[in-house]
């Protein structure tokens, strides 16, 4: 596991370098949700809205949107695809995702268009721990998020 300070990023996962949105793979299947430090640095999350099940996505490309604290804006996927099961938990109770990132916070689970090449992409393995320590340190330095002691994180 990747972890900096307080944020941490499971091994298993890919990551968006830009949008901090996580795919786990699964049979299949690619689930998708925002990483911690994507969470923490958005604040504490409002509202989520979904594309429904059945609508493709492309990578890059909004599978929803989220108005949180310190920002509102679209949610795109890792990966395209079909989207297969929307999370009504996260929809009925948007705090999910700041307090359970990788478990009951997702958004979505996908059937991949273009797997492989979609993967290519995104940070995992070894590559997640240089890439999160660059954003933390960049993003204290611009003021993007709180100080560390300031901090209100899970």
């Amino acid at each position: 596991m990747a972890q900096v300070k307080e944020f941490y990023l499971p091994d298993d996962l890919y990551y968006d370098r830009k949008e901090h949105l996580w795919a786990r793979l699964e049979e299949g299947r690619v689930r998708v949700g925002l990483d911690a430090f994507g969470a923490c640095a958005a604040g504490t999350i409002a509202y989520i809205k979904l594309m429904p099940v059945g609508r493709e996505v492309k990578k890059g490309r909004a599978l929803g949107s989220i108005e949180a604290g310190k920002y509102v804006g679209p949610l795109k996927a890792p990966v395209g695809g079909r989207i297969l099961e929307v999370n009504q938990n996260v929809l009925d109770s948007p705090r999910l995702v700041n307090q359970d990132h990788y478990e009951q916070g997702w958004l979505v689970t996908l059937e991949p268009a273009s797997l492989e090449a979609d993967k290519a992409d995104l940070a995992h393995g070894e590559a997640v721990l240089p890439w999160l320590q660059q954003e933390v340190a960049e993003y204290e330095s611009k003021g993007m998020i709180k100080k560390e002691e300031e901090r209100q994180c899970v």
